[in-house]
């Protein structure tokens, strides 16, 4: 029995011993940085506000407020390409110190905060940058080595009184964060302009239809930067423009953010078909079959001019006995073709009898 509970005892400090090394390589922290996120639509181009700068201030070192030993630092980092309206870029800590000479042990204080700039202007367009005005404090540990010199052992960093944790890719590591948006302006007439025509030799052009645009925005923007021009109910909280349409008939955006997508729908007549063209993502390029509802998928809104048309046609008049009235006229030739040859020959059958 004794030397079951031995043989138990070491299975069970082997086995824990495993857990731990597992536990110890799960928490082993990934390389301290600085992490730069920008909030901006995807589809928009990023020239000009791809690329932040950051000014490390030295304070002083731990306990003093002597400043002249620091090496002087800064850092830029570029952000990437656009991913769900978030694009990213980071830069380690080891890499923003590197080659920086230190005159002695001691702990190094700076605060570091992001530079700002002016956003390239383009005719059409207001843009709009926030940059992140967080003042972070971060305190570089700088150590001697056993054989002679000196190496970085440690980075920590503060917003306030608070310690942040410069090695997670989250809220609560060292990280600015800005939003960028751009909105087309009012004198970019016709950003999006939905369409309405009725053709055909029956159709009725005084007949409305009803259509309702549904946009979707991007992320950074927000629904009071929509401009809707007259004549259309427009629903906020849904972000749907509605109108019942004539021929001639419009539903139009005079000012929309940069990066919003649309829904087209309209609601058909049993007597009509219906033909969508112009900036969606599946247009119709011949006439859909008789009473055929509309639901299109729009396109990302990049710059001014989109459009979309919807047509409705009737070229025949279909009574409720199916009978199209245009041949009426020939089916009346066939019925009494057929009639008198019926009649004549009943009457040959009657004479010979």
């Amino acid at each position: 029995m004794k030397r079951f509970l031995s043989i138990l005892l070491a299975v069970m400090m082997v086995a824990s011993l495993g857990s731990f090394a597992a536990f110890a390589a799960d928490e082993t922290p990934a390389e301290p940085k600085l992490i730069k996120e920008l909030s901006v639509a995807d589809g928009i181009d990023l020239t000009g506000i791809n690329t932040y700068t950051f000014t490390f201030t030295a304070v002083g070192l731990a306990g003093s407020t002597t400043a002249t030993e620091h090496p002087a630092v800064s850092a830029s980092i570029t952000v990437g390409d656009q991913t769900d309206d978030l694009a990213k870029g980071e830069k380690t800590l080891a890499s923003i110190f590197e080659g920086k000479t230190f005159p002695h042990a001691g702990v190094y204080v700076y605060n570091v905060t992001e530079d700002t700039f002016n956003v390239p202007e383009t005719e059409g367009k207001t843009k709009t940058l926030t940059f992140d005005t967080t003042t972070y404090k971060l305190e570089v540990y700088v150590a001697n080595k056993a054989d002679g010199g000196l190496e970085i052992t440690n980075y920590i960093v503060y917003e306030g009184e608070e310690k942040k944790d410069p090695t997670k890719d989250d809220a609560d590591g060292f990280k600015f964060e800005n939003t960028y948006t751009e909105v087309l302006d009012e004198d970019e007439n016709g950003v999006l302009t939905v369409t309405k025509s009725i053709t055909g030799t029956y159709a009725d052009k005084t007949k409305t239809f009803p259509v309702s645009v549904v946009l979707t925005l991007p992320g950074t923007a927000s629904v009071d930067n929509v401009a809707v021009a007259e004549g259309t109910t427009w629903n906020a909280e849904t972000k749907t423009a509605s109108a019942d349409l004539a021929d001639g008939g419009k539903i139009q955006f005079t000012k929309l953010p940069a990066g919003t997508t649309f829904t087209v729908k309209e609601t058909q007549d049993q007597y009509y078909r219906s033909k969508v063209t112009g900036d969606v993502e599946t247009p119709d390029t011949a006439y859909s079959e008789y009473g055929a509802n509309v639901d299109k998928a729009g396109i990302t809104i990049t710059a001014s001019g989109k459009n979309v048309a919807i047509e409705n046609n009737r070229e025949n008049i279909t009574p409720p006995t199916g009978v199209i009235i245009n041949n009426l006229p020939y089916i009346l030739l066939v019925v009494i073709a057929g009639g008198a040859l019926a009649f004549m020959a009943l009457k040959k059958k009657a004479y010979k009898a």
